[in-house]
């Protein structure tokens, strides 16, 4: 295998080559296109792509900033048929996940689990049972690899995912769809936007989806209402209000043993639709209700103020009666075997956890710009705050359920969850942060940026702990040639863990240095290519518990080191590729061997192109193929085994016929329906990949 899998990145590795050549000698022309959906032109698309404010928090194009970041437009989320932020980021270098989770859009980058933010503020505290992100309400999704604490404060070591919603413009336009697919999908979802006046404008976005989801029994139902309004009474100052109402009532995702997937002899393989819990007790409600408030002022052409401020609340419901499959004889024999059939029945257990959620981000700095001789300064100095106020209970009844057949299931409504006391968490981290961009007569960029935090965490029964950290950062960009720029930078991460162990205790912050270097290359307008190499070391590093995988542990250091190529083209209404390949090794202290459920290797293929029928008729076509390696977990010991998830390779397709302001798309994720396993551990679970799906939309445009 391990020959077959190098001879496939080698070829990968070939492919991306040929194709950045390609890019390189393709026209450079971009040309202006009528207006698009909801107020921009598709000029404005492609521009928006070269340039971001996550890395910097300020202005930048992205090939003067010493660090990677990938950006995924909402057209490109479109085109993949992309319906979770999980699948939205699969065509993204360094990018991974274990298969779709009903908890939360969890995310892998360079080996660390990624902290999701929104518009700028973070989104996620810790392991919290959120709504998950809807993509429709998005505008772009940036992805910050590597660490990027000096001006987020809490982060991961491997990087952030921060999604822009959808804003007021001052062009009228809007779109109104109806879609169908697989599993019963109906959806209907509308997004206009407009001018109220010379100096408001407004948008409501929103969406709703009755449907079921892979797993038998259990829905996947949503509403959604997102309005926003901007004031912008002069050049100098613009105000946005962002609202948010999401109601989301779904099931929990499906983990099935071993020894029915990877390890099933001929026949006993049971369906990836089989709920092995109860149909009444596997769903419940998540609400999601925010407030963010965004302001922008130039004092004068050197002096910018920039605050952005969320208040946040959150109901979650969530209950999962699951198989345990690690308490046979072996995890390839989970069986109950005083039950007449030693073949089919499995033990099971019960988790529940209610809680209600309240945060309150607040983001605020001063941009100064100023010369020096042959120096350009951006001085960037600003403070955030963030609370986070928990109340929850759990329950937990470890193999107190009946068990169940596995291919012939038979439930027994009625369950009820025995909850525990009521349990009080609160997060509270103020940050101070400063950056300097200081770019050298238009042929080089350093930036330098320090940032200190006082974190304090009250949890119930539990002494407060205070924790401080002290995070630096440091890139180094020069312009080799227009268009080519080298770069290397040394940065530092700080995470404190929210939430509670399973068994009510806190856990330690995570602390994270990283090292990287790279080439970016802009051959034209539209493209945008970049190499990288990195390593990163993190302390106090989350495993799943060997002795409970429900719960987490803490595990020393983790070694991650890797290299990656990303390359985009894009002129709009014509022709777009996206061409991914990462290599990643990650390992934890003490052993030898690749970090559970990690592939060492992925790559990936996208493209679309657009062919005038006639006037007012195109025809958009595209495609693309995702390669992920295989994957470990466990080792062979006395008392588990090394479990490998097979390598897969799927293939995704795009048809859409626009015929003036109507389009009708069709998007197959899976096509060739493809049978594989997300990840398998060696607790004796698999999680199911996605079978072949379609989806059908109808598009009317104003």
């Amino acid at each position: 295998m391990n020959k077959q899998l190098n001879g496939k990145c080698r070829t990968a590795a070939r492919c991306a080559s040929a194709l950045a050549t390609i890019i390189a000698l393709a026209p450079a022309y971009a040309q202006e296109a009528p207006t698009g959906d909801a107020g921009k032109t598709e000029q404005e698309i492609i521009v928006s792509a070269t340039r971001a404010v996550t890395a910097t928090k300020t202005d930048t194009p992205i090939i003067q900033i010493p660090q990677s970041i990938s950006i995924v437009t909402s057209q490109q989320i479109k085109d993949q048929g992309a319906l979770t932020m999980q699948s939205a980021l699969e065509y993204t270098a360094g990018i991974t996940n274990a298969g779709d989770d009903t908890r939360g859009d969890f995310n892998t980058i360079r080996g660390f689990s990624a902290v999701n933010y929104l518009d700028g503020l973070k989104r996620e505290f810790g392991f919290v049972y959120l709504p998950r992100n809807e993509v429709y309400t998005l505008d772009r999704v940036d992805v910050l690899l590597g660490p990027a604490a000096v001006l987020y404060g809490a982060g991961s070591s491997g990087g952030l995912v921060n999604m822009e919603s959808k804003r007021p413009q001052f062009q009228f336009g809007g779109e109104v769809t109806a879609s169908y697919g697989t599993f019963d999908r109906k959806q209907a979802q509308f997004d206009i936007t407009g001018p109220l006046s010379d100096t408001i404008a407004v948008r409501l976005v929103g969406l709703y989806r009755d449907a079921d989801m892979l797993v038998d029994h259990l829905p996947d139902n949503r509403k959604i209402v997102q309005p926003s309004i901007t004031w912008k009474p002069d050049d100098k100052t613009e105000v946005t209000l962002l609202g948010l109402y999401q109601h989301d009532y779904t099931g929990p995702s499906n983990y099935l043993p071993l020894a029915a997937t990877l390890y099933a002899p001929e026949g006993k393989r049971v369906s990836r639709r089989t709920e092995l819990g109860e149909p009444d007790f596997d769903k419940g409600p998540k609400d999601d209700k925010s407030l963010t408030l965004l302001i922008d002022h130039s004092f004068s052409n050197a002096l910018k103020f920039h605050s952005a401020s969320r208040l946040e609340g959150d109901h979650t419901t969530y209950g999962q009666i699951y198989g345990v499959y690690y308490v046979g004889p072996t995890i390839l024999d989970p069986f109950v075997s005083d039950l007449g059939d030693g073949q089919s029945y499995i033990p099971r257990s019960l988790f529940a956890y209610k809680a209600h959620y309240k945060s309150f981000d607040t983001d605020n700095n001063l941009q100064f710009d100023f010369k020096t001789g042959p120096f350009t300064h951006k001085i960037l100095a600003g403070v955030d705050y963030s609370y986070f106020h928990q109340m929850s209970q759990q329950a937990f009844d470890y193999l107190t359920v009946n068990p169940i057949d596995i291919y012939n299931p038979v439930y027994t409504p009625g369950t009820v969850a025995d909850y525990g006391p009521l349990t009080r968490q609160v997060l509270i981290d103020t940050g101070f942060y400063g950056q300097d961009q200081i770019r050298f007569e238009d042929r080089a960029s350093l930036v330098v940026g320090v940032r200190h935090d006082h974190l304090k965490s009250e949890n119930s029964g539990l002494p407060n702990q205070i924790d401080n950290a002290t995070t630096f950062r440091a890139g180094l960009t020069v312009d080799v040639t227009k268009g080519l720029s080298p770069y290397v930078s040394y940065s530092e991460s700080f995470q404190p863990v929210s939430g509670l162990s399973q068994f009510g205790n806190t856990y330690k912050p995570l602390y994270g240095k990283s090292y990287e270097g790279g080439i970016k290359w802009q051959p034209v307008q539209g493209a945008m290519i970049r190499a990288t190499y990195y390593e990163i070391t993190e302390r106090n590093h989350l495993v799943p518990d060997p002795a409970q995988p429900l719960n987490s542990i803490q595990a020393g250091k983790v070694k991650s080191k890797g290299f990656e190529f990303q390359g985009n083209y894009n002129v709009a209404r014509n022709f777009t590729v996206s061409v991914a390949y990462a290599h990643n090794s990650t390992k934890l202290s003490g052993q030898d061997r690749q970090q559970d459920v990690t592939p060492k290797d992925t790559a990936s293929i996208f493209g679309t192109k657009t062919i005038p029928l006639r006037e007012d008729v195109s025809l958009r076509v595209g495609g693309g193929v995702r390669y992920v390696g295989h994957q470990i977990s466990g080792d062979t010991t006395a008392t588990s085994i090394r479990v490998v998830t097979p390598h897969y390779a799927l293939v995704d397709a795009l048809v859409a016929l626009d015929v003036k302001k109507w389009t009708l798309q069709v998007n197959a994720v899976n096509l060739l329906n493809k049978y594989y396993y997300a990840a398998c551990d060696t607790y004796g679970s698999c999680e199911n990949g996605d079978p072949q799906t379609f989806n059908v939309a109808l598009t009317y445009h104003f």
